[in-house]
């Protein structure tokens, strides 16, 4: 039997093989002990599949701006003590895995997740990039506007600080100033330009939980596309929202079976 999970900045969801998908709060997981527990208890997990809201290697966590948990090699952790297989990703690729499957003509596919941060993949020839670290297409944590405060990774200046959901606090993207909301869309538009002229993707594609309560995000980049450099060549783009809410267990299922 597989586990799939979903481990973000907010919610931790999680199924067993086809069934029923469980969430929590991410804030109340300890990943190892959860783990644990699970095995014991259901006997029968082979491999675990995580996607994980930070930069993943080799079955490590490298890095977790918006997580607290401990830097584990959990891959070989859980093989040593219990003979099963621990496959971790990156949440944005796992995604993009998903997302790609239904645009599997797209040479190159953008995708952008907005929710408790920015997450970004790029699909290029079927191939989600990685980067010699694994953090290639980290737009969320390219330099922006400086805060007084610090992201998770470490700047004070990551466009994540002006474009995530954590700059709305408790409310929604109707609800905050409209200073927040314009520097926001100012971001996303920085975003969609330097990626447009970057990777001339001929597939875009939103998702996260600021999107899909915000669908009028799409609209705002649809337009901004008509401006962009090169109006007068560029072919036409097919800009959507995920079709789905759990892209990132979805794409772990595909990556078992490949």
């Amino acid at each position: 039997m597989n586990l799939y999970i979903d481990y973000g900045g907010t919610n931790f969801r999680y199924s067993f093989d086809e069934g029923e998908l469980f969430s929590i709060k991410s804030d109340s997981v300890e990943l190892v002990d959860f783990l644990e527990t699970e095995i014991e208890f259901q006997k029968d997990i082979r491999k675990i599949f995580i996607s994980f809201a930070g930069q993943v290697k080799d079955g490590k966590i490298l890095s977790a701006p918006n997580i607290k948990i401990k830097n584990l090699d959990l891959g070989q952790y859980f093989y040593d003590n219990y003979g099963v297989e621990v496959i971790l990703k990156n949440d944005i690729s796992c995604a993009a895995i998903y997302e790609h499957s239904r645009y599997k003509d797209a040479e190159i596919m953008a995708l952008f997740y907005i929710g408790t941060g920015f997450g970004s993949a790029f699909v290029v020839d079927g191939k989600v990039l990685g980067g010699k670290d694994s953090i290639a297409g980290e737009i969320g944590h390219i330099p922006f506007k400086k805060k007084s405060f610090s992201c998770g990774c470490g700047r004070d200046d990551c466009l994540e600080l002006s474009v995530s959901g954590k700059v709305f606090k408790d409310g929604t993207f109707n609800d905050a100033s409209e200073n927040v909301k314009k520097e926001f869309l100012e971001g996303l538009a920085f975003a969609f330009h330097t990626v447009l002229n970057l990777f001339d993707p001929d597939v875009f594609v939103l998702g996260g939980g600021v999107v899909k309560n915000n669908p009028s995000l799409l609209d705002f980049l649809k337009e901004e596309y008509k401006s962009s450099s090169f109006k007068t060549i560029r072919s036409e783009l097919k800009i959507s929202i995920s079709d789905i809410d759990d892209a990132n267990i979805e794409g772990l299922k595909i990556l078992s079976k490949d």
